[in-house]
């Protein structure tokens, strides 16, 4: 189930789990089939999920397997929602081997590495998609407030298909702009765009692709200004980010 967010303190028990089953649950059959896993030896694991009242669910660990097995946690609906989702497009990058960001921005970007040369109609595209004033999006940090209460409205499987080129195009010009730095072609995992700081060292360079795709693939609330400090933290400079 990703990361633990359930509205119970502590997991509940098999028997707190049935009664609730016998009292208000209701199996939910679509998310039920998700949870579904067949593993090599044959097993087959399954975790069970339940509709309760007041727009809660009820997930149930394998009923036949061994640590967890009938326990349970409840989440909120709409977050539980937002974790299928999330399970789905795991389990797709996985099979599909877009296990990193330069790979899964790779499978969807519609421009790859030509995006430099479009990052000015690619930031007016986005505004107009995300319904910005295209004033609003002058590489501040509240400008990366905006961009993420936005997305957040937006749906996630539309980002990845139809503005994955413009968030990066954005980030990376708030990048840029902000460290003085320019776009650079990088070649060490196939072409893609970074921004270079005149340091030789591989490692120092910011890449917009990975906070695109931290924040697209995270079960958390979509965060570019938090996620931006993070990335200028590993890249050692993150002072250009504190005033």
């Amino acid at each position: 189930m990703g990361q633990r967010k359930s509205l119970n303190e502590k997991r509940l028990t098999k028997k707190q789990v049935q009664d609730l089953i016998k009292s208000e649950g209701r199996l939910h059959d679509e998310y039920t089939k998700v949870f579904k896993e067949t593993y090599a030896s044959g097993y087959v694991k399954q975790d069970l999920v339940y509709e309760l009242p007041n727009d809660r669910i009820l997930f149930v660990f394998d009923p036949n397997g061994t640590l967890l097995a009938g326990k349970g946690d409840i989440y909120p609906k709409d977050y539980f929602a937002r974790s299928v989702k999330w399970n789905k497009r795991v389990k797709d990058d996985y099979a599909n081997n877009r296990g990193n960001s330069v790979d899964h921005w790779r499978f969807y970007s519609k421009y790859q590495i030509n995006l430099i040369d479009q990052a000015d109609r690619l930031i007016s595209e986005l505004a107009d998609k995300l319904q910005i004033d295209i004033k609003q999006l002058d590489k501040s940090y509240k400008s990366l407030d905006i961009v993420s209460i936005q997305i957040e409205l937006y749906d996630i499987d539309k980002v990845l298909t139809d503005i994955y080129d413009n968030l990066v195009a954005y980030i990376g010009e708030v990048i840029r702009t902000k460290v003085n730095g320019q776009w650079k072609i990088g070649i060490d995992y196939g072409e893609y765009p970074y921004i270079d700081i005149g340091h030789n060292n591989v490692n120092v360079r910011y890449m917009p692709i990975h906070i695109v795709w931290e924040n697209l693939q995270g079960l958390d609330s979509v965060d570019f200004r938090k996620s931006i400090r993070n990335e200028a933290r590993q890249v050692g400079f993150e002072r250009k980010f504190n005033s």
